[in-house]
């Protein structure tokens, strides 16, 4: 009996001896958490595997001790000791490019467990799947703290908020240049169509963020990383489908590197929309080609990228029973005899009608009067080099040459459909209204074959040069301390202008004497092509210094930026009467300075678990547009740098199955500019309002969680939940007094108002998202995902403050939830790397009716408080509404 307990011991001690355990995992790419095909994995000489194609690996070995070497050409090597015991084992790798210290200088990339500030990357596997014909801010709504809308629902019409501030106070980087407009700060998303071809990575960070630059961001910033050499090689084809006759071709190259360290990367696609709202199509083409060499110690690219587009637009809101009288009753409006109930996808710029004048096809034609057309291509030149081991030295030189504008009718007027009343106001050009009023005018044209438009389509204009420079240097002074600094430059001018863009059947106008050139009597009389009301040079010059130093050892990082700036503004009156000696008529340099310190600490307190903690004092030179008065070269009195005093907190817990990420924000905004237009009877006028001051507050949480499958985690994660809970506080805290001007610059007058506890509004403050990833077979995946919106105050109006209404709260939306379903099937074809995909997207499926943007007391309602109304409510609001159910089929191959 011994001899068989032993005999039987000793089969049961040597079966664990040489029990085989399994490893599985991925290795993935540190920069955009996509995973890497062919990475070599050894665990002895000579032995080993390499990644699938998907980038996951698997090894059968004996129990026992073993270090495994995970290898890429291009990428760190990494390796890792493991113990098996018989079970199953899940290994995953991330490894950091050789370039990825190329990056994080020249684009100020967060990197987690280290950098201390709260951000969100979003992998270009996320944008391709979830995106579908939405604007790329779209995609991201599920980030904590942001507000993103598509406006009035034209192609490239969208914008961001990021905790309650809009983008002009939103840094959006592409290769750490920044995008946003040198005048007003704005980012018009038109101009960037395409980008999602080739984004390798979008780092959203908010709050104070990462970036050295000194000319700093408020809400955040937005990092878009162009593809490079690290990535794959790969050729991409795709067409895409949805709805109302949205058609979209794309071809993409990525040769990865190739040999002598080259690498190319090439993307070229069309889109045309006949658009979800009424006769809002667009036609939009993007190009992007970039050429990057390594050699020795040295990394350089040159890169060019543009969007030549032309799309209508929707861009005055409207009462909400202009779109739906149901629902605007349901939000207690009073919808008796009011005009509306058109639908929330109608559109009131555009109409039909028949040019029947002499030589005139005699046609039917459908116009826009509201249209934007324009091209902004981008150079782009970037050097890295590494001297030493220690210091790394970066330059980017970039410029960009934008052309076209935007057009506009006059004098709006409906017809009975609620459309533009094109029919109406040619017969009004071309033929006598009364008999007491001639179609021509003898005071200019002498001439009664002549026919003088009293309402035509004008157009804004807006050409610009703009060049910049970053320079930037990093030191390692020893294994603890790195130091940076540089300079970063801007120029930039632009020529405003007006021309006559569709007399509507006149031969020509007399807009006003006031607003023609000066030097020219004959630009009184305006005829199609003539630059009329104004012409304006704006030259901007932006510079600064940036010095930072940082620390690290063991669990500790810590850093402190200093910056200072100085911002020139110049401006030249090409319509205003020459000065005595020939020269036109200039405001003279205009300079702020600036200035920006902030600092902030990170601690591992074990490989788990992570808190940080920031602080920063800026003082922000405000923008041109906020110093000079319209279109003029006056400038607005009293005008005193914007002022952010901000700390933010935070902790993170991240481990092989679950991830969770907290923190908690306070900013303080003094000298916030707040600059409105709004209208009495038919004039418009601008109040400026200085030194208000805001205060933001808020928490964030977002989560990823991929449960356990079969006793452990699979690693395909078949299974992923992901959520976010945002919730802020942000409210004014000062009163104002406001300087009223007309459009010619003149001050009409001027009136306190109380602004004291009311909301900030124009992004919801509360926030709440929840999405599951399922695939429950290789290749398949569904995304259903869904997002909830609520706290959401409408912009306030200086003018409706006053009296018994000062501090009166503005009117609050309904809150709203948008669910979009994400489907897709990636099939494998042969053993080579080729892939065909097939990608659905179903947005807003339940087809909610919700407001996405809105206007306390807006002018252009009719039921204003001008009108009698006692506004802030729902009547008095002016709108967008959100856009309903939309569906988009995608097909790609990819070799």
């Amino acid at each position: 009996m011994k001899s068989v307990l032993s005999a039987l011991l000793i089969f049961f001690a040597s079966q664990i001896a040489f029990a085989q355990s399994v490893i599985t995992g991925s290795v993935k790419d540190a920069l955009n958490n996509e995973t890497i095909p062919g990475v070599s994995i050894v665990y002895a000489d000579g032995k080993g595997t390499v990644t699938d194609i998907d980038g996951l690996y698997r090894l059968e070995l004996a129990s026992g001790k073993y270090t495994l070497t995970v290898s890429y050409v291009g990428m760190q090597t990494q390796t890792r000791e493991v113990q098996l015991d018989g079970y199953p084992l899940v290994v995953d790798f991330v490894l950091e490019s050789i370039t990825m210290k190329e990056v994080t200088v020249m684009a100020d990339v967060a990197i987690g467990r280290r950098t201390p500030v709260a951000y969100t990357d979003v992998s270009s596997i996320r944008i391709k799947e979830e995106l579908g014909t939405r604007d790329l801010p779209l995609v991201l709504n599920t980030t904590p703290g942001v507000y993103a809308t598509q406006t009035g629902g034209g192609d490239g019409d969208a914008r961001i908020n990021i905790r309650g501030f809009n983008q002009r106070y939103v840094a959006v980087m592409v290769d750490g240049v920044p995008m946003n407009d040198m005048e007003n700060g704005w980012v018009y998303w038109s101009n960037w169509f395409g980008l999602d071809v080739v984004t390798q990575k979008v780092q959203v960070q908010r709050g104070l963020g990462a970036s050295k630059l000194s000319i700093p961001s408020v809400g955040g910033t937005i990092n878009i990383m162009s593809q490079g050499i690290d990535q794959a090689s790969r050729i991409t084809i795709s067409s895409e489908a949805g709805n109302n006759m949205n058609l979209r071709q794309t071809v993409g190259y990525n040769s990865g590197r190739l040999k002598g360290g080259w690498g190319v990367t090439a993307a070229f696609s069309y889109r045309r929309n006949d658009g979800w709202v009424e006769n809002l199509g667009s036609r939009q083409l993007f190009y992007f080609a970039k050429l990057h060499k390594e050699f020795l110690n040295h990394s350089v690219s040159l890169s060019i990228m543009g969007s030549p587009q032309v799309h209508n637009q929707r861009n005055v809101r409207r009462e909400i029973a202009f779109y739906d009288k149901d629902y605007a009753a349901s939000l207690g409006v009073d919808t008796a005899g009011v005009t509306g109930d058109y639908g929330i996808n109608h559109n009131v710029h555009w109409g039909t009608f028949v040019r029947n004048r002499a030589g005139d096809t005699g046609e039917e034609e459908t116009l826009s009067d509201r249209l934007n057309y324009y091209h902004k291509p981008i150079l782009n030149f970037r050097h890295f080099w590494t001297p030493t081991e220690k210091l790394s030295i970066s330059n980017v030189v970039y410029a960009s040459k934008g052309d076209g504008g935007g057009t506009s009718l006059q004098t709006a007027i409906l017809d009975e459909n609620g459309q533009t009343d094109f029919e109406g106001i040619y017969y009004s050009n071309t033929h006598a209204p009364s008999i007491f009023v001639p179609v021509y005018d003898l005071t200019y044209v002498n001439d009664t074959s002549q026919y003088k438009s009293r309402n035509y389509i004008f157009s804004n204009e807006n050409n610009h040069l703009w060049a910049g420079v970053i320079s930037t240097f990093k030191y390692a002074v020893n294994k603890r301390i790195d130091i940076s600094g540089g300079f970063d430059g801007r120029y930039y001018y632009t020529d405003r202008f007006r021309i006559m863009w569709d007399l509507l059947g006149g031969d020509y106008a007399v807009p006003s004497a006031q607003g023609s050139d000066l030097n020219d009597p004959t630009s009184v009389i305006v005829r199609e092509g003539d630059i009329f009301d104004s012409k304006i040079r704006t030259f901007v010059k932006q510079g600064g210094v940036f010095f930072l130093t940082e620390y690290h050892k063991d669990k500790l990082s810590a850093f402190v930026n200093i910056t200072g700036s100085v911002n020139a503004y110049n401006r030249t009156n090409f319509f205003a009467l020459k000065t005595e000696d020939g020269a036109y008529q200039t405001s003279g340099w205009k300079t702020f300075n600036g200035g920006t310190i902030k600092g902030g600490a990170s601690y591992n307190v074990n490989e788990n678990l992570n808190v940080f903690c920031n602080a920063g004092y800026l003082s922000r030179a405000q923008m041109m547009s906020n110093v000079f008065v319209g279109r003029t070269l006056d400038t607005y009195e009293n005008v005193e740098n914007e002022i952010i005093i901000a700390q933010e907190v935070g902790v993170s817990y991240t481990d092989k199955e679950f991830r969770v990420a907290f923190n908690a924000y306070n900013t303080q905004w003094n000298n916030k500019p707040v600059v409105q237009t709004f209208q009495i009877g038919t004039d418009v006028f601008f109040a400026n309002v200085p030194g208000m001051n805001a205060l933001h507050q808020g928490v964030e949480l977002e989560f990823e969680m991929a449960p356990q499958v079969n006793g452990f985690r699979n690693v395909k994660k078949p299974l992923i939940f992901e959520g976010v809970v945002s919730v802020g506080n942000w409210r004014w805290i000062s009163d104002g007094l406001a300087v009223i001007t007309d459009q010619s610059g003149l001050e009409v007058g001027r009136f306190q108002f109380g602004a004291s506890g009311v909301k900030v509004g124009d992004a919801a403050q509360t926030q709440l998202s929840g999405g599951v990833r399922f695939e429950p077979i290789k290749g398949l995946y569904i995304k259903p995902r869904v997002v909830f919106f609520d706290n959401n105050y409408s912009d306030f109006d200086p003018e409706t403050l006053q009296g018994e209404n000062a501090s009166k709260q503005s009117w609050k939306m309904p809150s709203y939830y948008n669910l979009d379903l994400n489907l897709g099937y990636n099939i494998k074809l042969g053993e080579k790397d080729q892939t065909l995909g097939i990608r659905v997207n179903l947005m807003n499926v339940t087809n909610v009716v919700f407001i996405s943007d809105a206007r306390n007391n807006d002018f252009f309602n009719p039921n204003d408080v001008d009108s009698g109304n006692t506004g802030f409510n729902a009547t008095s609001a002016g709108v967008y509404m959100g856009m309903g159910f939309r569906w988009n089929v995608g097909v790609s191959y990819q070799f």
